[in-house]
């Protein structure tokens, strides 16, 4: 289909209102998933956003609702199958006891959470790429917290990518999509700067204030433990008034900060920087300043599957339901194997995974706790012995009952934004490659840096590599709107990205690429998928790490069991990334076995 004849589609599908309505449809929402098993989940769905504000807008809170009784009950119930969510369940199969039985429910119709891919054909080569979350490292000691993973899942450690061919001059690619952005140096990282395209920005062309918050090394506090101090302010307030620096260095690493945690530096505390490398904190930690030289980037990190962190959470699945991806546990195997979503619910399994089942209401009693759960436009009910909230903390405030006055205030500190994530499948990046870049990093005009990729490679999974073969480039475009309060600017975001089809974002997407790099790189466009994700980001506000006035840190008061329920939120290391988001799942599980 040309992007012609899907615009068209679409206006005559929905009628020239579309365009102007506060929310657009399904299919004009969504836009075109790609193939495969992703096809139908990419981001957000309109249908699971429309089932989430029903939840908000209290549709389910009824005291009594009528609900399908399954008369299941399972030891363990698991609201959400992101890596929190798979994190609790692995850590289950280890500790249960035989005949123990877990039920995960998801909303989406795939397992994952943001930890999912795009699936692309181009010119009969496919490729992948992530939806949200990419990049992991191999652990230099594999019994190190959470990284056992790697032995008891039979995650290799060293990985095959792309070659370019011997006649190609040699490019520096990054392996992840975030690196580039800021904590990798590569000559081949290309900035636009004053119209032109600039190599090795940071030793021949930043300013010097730029260059004085990039390599700064000077111990800003003599605190022993400086962490609580970070949480004091924001990360502006330290750049400008620890640092001594300009506004324009704030300005500059508002989107780095915004593509790691949601917001700029004007709403998120200093600590949350420092939890994701930005610069300013060497003196402090005693740990080398970014930016590594990616010459000197160790075998064992930025590390990236094909289709980012999908790869760790197939890995979960296929050893919580051996059957879920037929037959053995290689790499090759786990990455292209298709899923067996039959096998995923099947009513001999200890493990089970329900997906399109959105939980409306957890309640409890001495006895057990009860799961109520929509699906199909049905509403069903499970029983448990325990539960664990691995969904996001905007969802759970309204579906579990009877919560402390403690937690609704905690939970009130909990403000989150959204992110767009792009994947453009192009025929051939020769426009990248006469550049002599292969990342882009750009101020002004829609997002801020995109990249493509040399791909690990399995026997099955071997595209062909050079500027004249077909790659995903990928954007990530956070929305956030310095200024304004963390909580407003991220309403303002969602208001956005729900009132925009997909065809004004495919127009902004087009327009950016030529303006970065002329009609070449438009006419290269093979496919674009986007992947909306509302609530992406957590934003730590000064205070929510260490709390406030003598209070508790918001986390730790969430953090707390509330009978049968447990909360493996990971918003609650601040910074969500695969790893965290794991522990919490696990310290989850381990409070409700203390039960």
């Amino acid at each position: 289909m040309t992007r012609r004849d899907f615009l068209n589609g679409v206006l005559i599908g929905s009628g020239a209102p579309l365009l102007g309505a506060a929310r657009p449809s399904d299919a004009a929402w969504d836009g075109p998933g790609g193939v495969g098993d992703y096809r139908t989940s990419h981001g957000n769905s309109w249908k699971v956003l429309n089932t989430a504000h029903r939840i908000r807008d209290r549709e389910f809170s009824a005291e009594e609702l009528s609900a399908e009784d399954t008369a299941e009950v399972f030891d363990l119930v698991i609201v959400g199958g992101g890596m929190s969510g798979l994190g609790a369940a692995l850590h289950f199969q280890q500790k249960r006891r035989p005949r123990h039985t877990c039920l995960i429910l998801d909303n989406h119709a795939i397992f994952g959470g943001e930890s999912k891919r795009n699936e692309f054909i181009v010119q009969g080569q496919r490729l992948m790429a992530p939806q949200g979350a990419n990049e992991f490292n191999v652990p230099t000691d594999p019994a190190s917290d959470g990284y056992e993973i790697f032995e008891q899942l039979k995650i290799p450690r060293r990985f095959e990518y792309q070659t370019s061919p011997e006649d190609l001059r040699e490019l520096e690619f990054d392996r992840t999509n975030y690196g580039f952005q800021h904590w990798l140096h590569a000559p081949s990282f290309g900035h636009h700067v004053d119209g032109n395209w600039v190599r090795d920005f940071w030793k021949k062309h930043a300013s010097e204030s730029l260059r004085s918050w990039k390599y700064a090394n000077r111990k800003y506090s003599d605190e022993e433990d400086y962490r609580p101090w970070l949480d004091t302010m924001t990360y502006k307030a330290y750049i400008e008034n620890v640092m001594g620096l300009p506004s324009s260095v704030t300005r500059f690493a508002d989107p780095i900060l915004a593509a790691a945690m949601g917001l700029g530096c004007d709403a998120l505390s200093a600590y949350a920087a420092h939890q994701v490398g930005l610069p300013g904190f060497a003196g402090l930690s005693g740990k080398a300043s970014f930016p590594i030289e990616f010459a000197d980037v160790p075998e064992t990190e930025w590390h990236m599957f094909p289709g980012g962190n999908t790869g760790l959470a197939r890995y979960i699945v296929k050893q919580l339901v051996p059957e879920s991806i037929p037959g053995g546990r290689s790499l090759d195997t786990v990455i292209n194997g298709r899923i067996n979503f039959r096998a995923l619910d099947r009513p001999r399994n200890s493990f089970r995974l329900r997906l399109s089942s959105t939980v409306v209401r957890v309640g409890q009693t001495e006895k057990h706790a009860t799961v109520t759960y929509l699906k199909d436009g049905r509403l069903r009910q499970v029983r448990a012995h325990g539960v664990v909230m691995a969904c996001g903390s905007w969802v759970s405030k309204h579906i579990v009952q009877d919560l402390t006055p403690e937690k609704r205030t905690a939970f009130q500190s909990f403000h989150h934004s959204s992110v767009l994530v792009f994947n453009v499948a192009v025929k051939h990046w020769r426009f990248l490659y006469d550049l002599g870049i292969t990342s882009a990093r750009w101020t002004g005009g829609f997002g801020f840096s995109c990249n493509v990729r040399r791909q690990m490679i399995t026997p099955r999974y071997r595209p062909p590599f050079s500027p004249d073969s077909p790659n995903v480039i990928t954007f990530y475009v956070p929305l956030f709107y310095p200024g304004l309060a963390a909580a407003e600017q991220g309403f303002k975001g969602r208001q956005e990205m729900l009132s925009t089809p997909f065809a004004g974002y495919e127009e902004q997407i087009r327009d950016q690429l030529q303006s970065l790099f002329g009609p070449s790189a438009v006419k290269a466009i093979a496919g674009i998928i986007l992947n909306r994700w509302g609530h992406a980001y957590v934003n730590p506000a000064p205070g929510f790490y260490f709390g406030r006035g003598n209070k508790p840190a918001p986390p730790d008061v969430i953090r707390a069991p509330l009978g049968r329920v447990t909360f493996a939120h990971s918003e609650l290391n601040g910074h969500q990334f695969w790893l965290g988001a794991m522990r919490e799942g696990r310290r989850a599980v381990d409070q409700l076995q203390k039960l």
